[in-house]
């Protein structure tokens, strides 16, 4: 093993230790009643600090550096999704917590720092025993990240977030032990290539099922996503800005690395009318169920945390229908849509948490006249839902486009009809979402205000809406500075395999 390579590929992951440890020690340095605890504001500043020299470390590192391990790997995919993982872990850290939410915010900064550690070790890796490791100690500061707030209902989604997580990861461990029998071996390349030379043993299979049910679990797909709503709504704004944009890159990426880079062989087939059974066929039934529950569910919600919850498990569905068509350039649109889909709704929870913050409360009815008294709250709300709902220009609407038209193409067979009942189906699902996407604008926008002063929020805050609504736009009209990026890397990785 080259160590002086595995130095220069871990060197930004050891970055974001030592500034969480900085942040540990400034914490506990000021704990006596003498001194005063660090302000937000410096707390958010050694944090971003901390993310910027990490970005910086990554982008010095060589591009063709080889460590000689599957351990930790820096192949160009996991190259990119690190740096998705910093921007957005730097936008969750610029979304500063409501004055007095947060009692001990050197600790928590530091918690969201070692989350990041754990997304970028499981981008970076093809060993599918520190992929487990590596994602459990992202879930691990995600849960307690849930809860840091204290209150009876960010302890009670904290818990939940915890008992769904610990069932997620079993399912994940055990499915993962019984790939590992099928050969012997956790390098997922090796595996890769046992699986060309016949079919899967019936262990195998079930484990392979496992692991989707895991990683469904961490996507929040349609049956497996009871947690995301308790979550979503009782959690703090960073923190479920960070379940809900980094965590979800993370986990469509893993999904990508191990079934259509690793066990593209045992695909099977969604192909209407020529179903074959794999994981392919596995995920358009978790398509279809996500799709319509999260939809549904959606038009019924009151508070816009919740509303967007849901949302997150209808738009897990859009990316497994990109994902059955088990394809690299399918996949690879699903990888650009998640990045986009990430950033819309990580915008739209910092406006939630700004109306929130200022009324008391996350319900529809609280945004009335926002455009009245936080113009930019209002325009960005708008970039953020038009996203969603995938209206163009954004990036929303190029993103379920491209997917769409992916899985389309991918399944044009004169046997079947293909991958058609999916691609309708996430169209009329999608039109359905725009009810509950134009039930917010409605207030916001045309609802006069009961209270008409204007809304004040952290330098911090208006950062962490912006920069998303620039990229969100920016991406719509320019998608292959994103797309053409995403679809090389990916290419280059299949190639590396």
């Amino acid at each position: 093993m080259n160590y002086t390579a595995l130095f220069l590929q871990l060197l930004p992951e050891a970055v974001l230790v030592i500034a969480a440890l900085v942040l540990m020690g400034v914490a506990v340095a000021t704990q006596s009643r003498k001194k005063r605890p660090p302000t937000v504001d410096v707390v958010i500043a050694i944090t971003a600090l901390g993310i910027a020299a990490a970005g910086f470390a990554l982008y010095r590192c060589p591009g063709d550096i080889n460590c000689g391990s599957t351990l930790i790997v820096m192949d160009p995919l996991a190259r990119l999704f690190k740096c998705v993982v910093l921007m957005l872990g730097m936008l969750a850290a610029l979304l500063a917590p409501a004055r007095g939410e947060i009692r001990h915010p050197g600790e928590f900064y530091a918690l969201l720092l070692f989350a990041l550690v754990g997304l970028m070790l499981t981008v970076g890796t093809t060993h599918l025993l520190f992929l487990f490791v590596a994602l459990e100690l992202a879930s691990l500061s995600l849960y307690l990240m849930a809860g840091f707030s204290g209150t009876p209902r960010a302890a009670e989604a904290s818990l939940k977030y915890f008992l769904f997580g610990g069932v997620s990861a079993a399912f994940l461990l055990f499915g993962l032990s019984l790939v590992y029998g099928f050969r012997h071996s956790l390098e997922l390349p090796v595996i890769a290539v046992a699986l060309t030379n016949g079919p899967l043993p019936p262990f195998a299979v079930a484990g392979l099922v496992m692991v989707v049910v895991g990683l469904g679990f961490k996507l929040a797909a349609a049956p497996f996503h009871y947690w995301a709503p308790d979550v979503y709504q009782g959690a703090p704004a960073t923190s479920v800005g960070l379940v809900a944009a980094a965590s979800k890159a993370v986990g469509v990426l893993v999904m990508v690395r191990l079934l259509v880079v690793g066990f593209d062989a045992a695909g099977g087939s969604a192909l209407w009318g020529a179903f074959k059974p794999g994981w392919t066929l596995w995920l358009g039934v978790l398509a279809a169920v996500s799709m319509i529950w999260g939809n549904l569910l959606a038009l019924a919600q009151t508070s816009v945390r919740r509303l967007l919850a849901y949302s997150a498990v209808a738009n897990t569905g859009y990316l497994l229908v990109a994902l059955s068509a088990n394809g690299p350039k399918a996949a690879g649109t699903a990888l650009f849509y998640v990045v986009v889909y990430g950033l819309s709704t990580f915008g739209a929870l910092a406006v939630t948490a700004g109306v929130e913050r200022d009324r008391g409360d996350d319900s529809v009815g609280s945004f009335a006249g926002l455009v009245h008294r936080s113009p930019l709250q209002a325009l960005a709300l708008l970039v953020f839902l038009t996203s969603l709902a995938g209206i163009p220009p954004l990036a929303g609407f190029v993103g379920k486009f491209a997917m769409f038209s992916e899985a389309m193409a991918a399944s044009a067979t004169p046997e079947s009809a293909g991958l058609v009942w999916l691609v309708g189906l996430g169209a009329v699902m999608s039109a359905v979402s725009f009810y509950y996407y134009l039930k917010v604008m409605k207030q916001a926008f045309v609802r006069e205000p009961a209270d008409p002063s204007p809304v004040d929020l952290h330098w911090a805050h208006r950062m962490a809406m912006l920069v998303p609504a620039v990229l969100v736009v920016l991406l719509g009209l320019f998608p292959s500075l994103l797309l053409a990026p995403v679809s090389r890397a990916l290419e280059e990785t299949l190639r590396g395999w």
